[in-house]
């Protein structure tokens, strides 16, 4: 256990961390992908559930 914590701080020491600017532009990459991908899934809802309503009204 004692070795593994060892290896495991050796190996933090060579993680290349991102700088400031890498984190703000990759945060803003992803919020802008959720986003549009919440947009994507709310319209196909709307649309999907118009459809059925409007297929339930026709049967009656």
């Amino acid at each position: 256990m004692i070795s593994f914590l060892k290896d495991s701080f050796r190996e933090i020491k060579h993680v290349v961390w991102p700088t400031k600017d890498d984190t703000r532009k990759y945060f803003f990459i992803v919020v802008w992908v959720l986003v549009t991908f919440g947009l994507y899934i709310f319209v196909a809802s709307t649309l999907f559930t118009n459809i059925i309503f409007a297929l339930k009204d026709l049967i009656k």
